[in-house]
């Protein structure tokens, strides 16, 4: 039950130690007619706790606006005892049935199937497999990919967004016939037949410049000109190979090939690109939804003698980003490379040890990362090399800041402190102290002041030389309180005193920070009596999306500053802060946008999210240029090089 709560007893008990209030404790005093051996589930928002009865540690949950839910689960049986896979009897492919105690005398067992870690090779698909397609997880996975294809081909995720934005922003008499009226134009807009594919690309360096709006899996794909004819025909192919139908996303086949089931995916990419004139590195091959890596062959995908019907995705564009930088909650930390999408590194955390945080120096191949376990780690991408470890938080570290030309970094934790690190020695040079978690960093290094986001809404300002905290910041808690919702994102300019923040409802707002006497007397702020004359703007406030904002990245300007927003919808959007325009809506993750990373000189941006992907982002318009089933489990931290 602790490990299901995410924090035992101990973790509590040093936050209560620390004087920190938490969150909300929900302490169970009785219960009424539940069966003897239930387990209580309680659930706040996002996060459940479980414990079976009595419950005698107390229940941490993050207060807030959502309903309190509570579910009564009735253990119905159990296996006999015996644990770890050395004490399972398995057959020679790895399979075994383990028979269930039930409470009420029935047959239980369950069917396993335990794969080598080490080789990571995946079986092949059972009859009874094949007989449950309706019910495979895989399926289910590509039916949703299809779905989120049709959504993006024909924009209609955007199209309904903006139609209720426009809706609450012109509030007509007659609502229905404005709704109507805009289907109608819609309508006309939409083409009738699907839409023309690209011609084939004369030479592999040659970039087309029309182009898709998606390469993988979210959108349509640019595929060369092939006949309307062309279906997977039946031909005698030489023994030993196994027919391939290569299609596009809307289903249209491209080809069809003759390929061995240990040949490398690779490989076939080489003779698709002989065939199709679509270069290796804009080429993706699917099946069922998952993407199938050069270095892997067609049978460890499970691809069976009666052949397959693989889809390819591609893009031209350049990605404008060499490498990529991935942390996730099942552990792993990896190095991607952003021109074919490979595998570079697996650095092997290991462990559940998620990484939430990380900062990298592309120039030197230098990253800093944060861990669930209060951890720090510095990395040397080239070697993958962990160079250092740096204790001193005692819960998990959501964010940080470096300065890598002076070896320095700050990090935040939810053990409501902050931390100044020297990378060089690993020494902790100052404690800030929070009062609530940390989970957002904005540094002024040049004046060694930082500015925290704080789980509480507030905004933070310490100084680093010293420690001490210089003032606290509520605008935005403020706003949240009127709006009877509470923050749950922030981007912060230390700089420009001002800073954007997301609310749980999905509200946008933007807000700048009261000056202070000294501020106001600042020369290079126009002098005092202008600075007295200018008083502090008041907040923007705007609907950006309809569930709540997970993450943040701003581009900062002294006029024309932009956010990037990623919410629990599994949208991203792109706003200009000070008119409250919307620049671009992207097309959709599945589950929550957790992290992202923009390059605005570039105009790329990456997004990682609950569904194990991450995402490269055109950000002018919007367009997915890569999709990358990086992790099993859900994305929390992303970086991304230059070229």
């Amino acid at each position: 039950a602790e490990r299901a709560a995410g924090r035992g007893p101990a973790r509590a008990t040093r936050a209560a130690g620390r004087g920190r209030p938490p969150a909300m404790e929900l302490s169970i005093l009785d219960s009424l007619g539940l069966p003897e051996g239930s387990i209580l589930s309680v659930r706040s928002g996002p996060t459940r706790r479980q414990s079976p009865l009595p419950c005698t540690v107390p229940f941490r949950l993050p207060a807030g606006p959502w309903p309190l839910r509570i579910d009564v689960l009735s253990l119905l049986g159990k296996n006999g005892g015996s644990s770890g896979t050395g004490a399972l009897n398995l057959d020679s492919e790895g399979r075994c049935v383990v028979p269930l105690e039930a409470r009420d005398g029935r047959k239980m067992s369950v069917s396993l199937l335990v794969l080598d870690g080490k080789s990571g090779s995946r079986p092949k698909p059972t009859e009874v497999a094949l007989k449950q397609d309706g019910a495979s997880p895989v399926r289910r996975r590509d039916t949703e990919a299809e779905a989120r294809a049709y959504l993006d081909r024909h924009r209609l995720h955007e199209f309904m967004h903006a139609l209720f934005e426009l809706l609450l922003r012109e509030r007509p008499e007659d609502p229905y016939a404005f709704i109507a009226s805009r289907f109608k134009e819609a309508a006309l807009l939409e083409p009738k037949n699907s839409p023309s594919e690209l011609t084939m690309l004369e030479k592999p360096d040659k970039v087309s410049r029309q182009t898709s709006r998606s390469v993988v899996s979210t959108a349509p794909t640019t595929s060369p000109t092939v006949r309307s004819d062309l279906e997977s025909p039946q031909t005698l192919l030489p023994e030993g190979q196994v027919q391939v139908v290569v299609r596009n996303l809307r289903g249209r086949s491209l080809c069809c090939l003759g390929a061995r089931l240990d040949e490398k995916v690779g490989a076939i990419k080489e003779r698709l690109e002989t065939t199709l004139g679509v270069p290796v590195p804009s080429q993706h091959l699917l099946w069922w939804g998952e993407t199938l890596p050069n270095d892997t062959t067609l049978e460890e995908h499970g691809i069976e003698a009666s052949g397959a019907s693989i889809h390819l995705a591609c893009g031209t564009r350049h990605p404008h980003m060499k490498l990529a930088l991935t942390g996730s909650s099942d552990g792993g930390l990896r190095l991607w490379n952003m021109r074919d999408g490979e595998l570079v590194r697996d650095f092997k955390c290991g462990g559940s040890n998620a990484i939430l945080a990380m900062s990298v120096h592309w120039e030197s191949m230098r990253a800093f990362t944060g861990a669930f376990s209060g951890s720090l780690q510095l990395w040397d991408l080239r070697t993958g090399e962990c160079l250092h470890t740096f204790e001193g938080h005692q819960e998990e570290v959501q964010c940080v800041d470096a300065d890598w030309a002076g070896m320095r970094a700050v990090s935040g934790a939810s053990d409501a402190k902050a931390k100044l690190w020297d990378l060089r020695t690993g020494q902790c040079l100052q404690t800030l102290e929070a009062g609530a978690t940390v989970y957002t960093l904005a540094v002024d290094w040049a004046k060694m002041k930082a500015c925290g986001g704080l789980r509480s809404g507030l905004v933070r300002m310490w100084d680093l030389s010293t420690g001490a905290r210089l003032r606290d910041l509520t605008g935005a808690v403020t706003a949240a309180q009127a709006s009877k919702s509470v923050v749950s994102a922030v981007a912060i300019d230390c700089l420009g005193h001002r800073a954007v923040s997301g609310l749980e409802d999905g509200h946008l707002m933007y807000w700048h920070f009261p000056r202070t006497d000294e501020e106001r007397a600042d020369p290079g702020g126009g002098g005092a009596a202008a600075a007295e004359a200018r008083p502090t703007p008041k907040p923007k406030v705007l609907l950006a999306h309809y569930c709540a904002i997970r993450t943040i990245a701003a581009n900062w300007k002294p006029e024309g500053s932009q956010a990037l927003v990623g919410s629990d919808d599994g949208s991203l959007s792109v706003w200009r802060v000070e008119t409250s325009e919307c620049l671009a809506r992207f097309a959709r993750h599945v589950g929550y946008v957790w992290t992202l990373y923009a390059d605005w000189s570039r105009g790329r941006a990456l997004s990682g999210a609950f569904d194990g992907c991450f995402k490269l982002w055109d950000l002018r318009n919007g367009d997915c240029l890569r999709t990358v089933q990086s992790h099993c489990r859900p994305v929390r931290s992303v970086c991304g090089g230059g070229c």
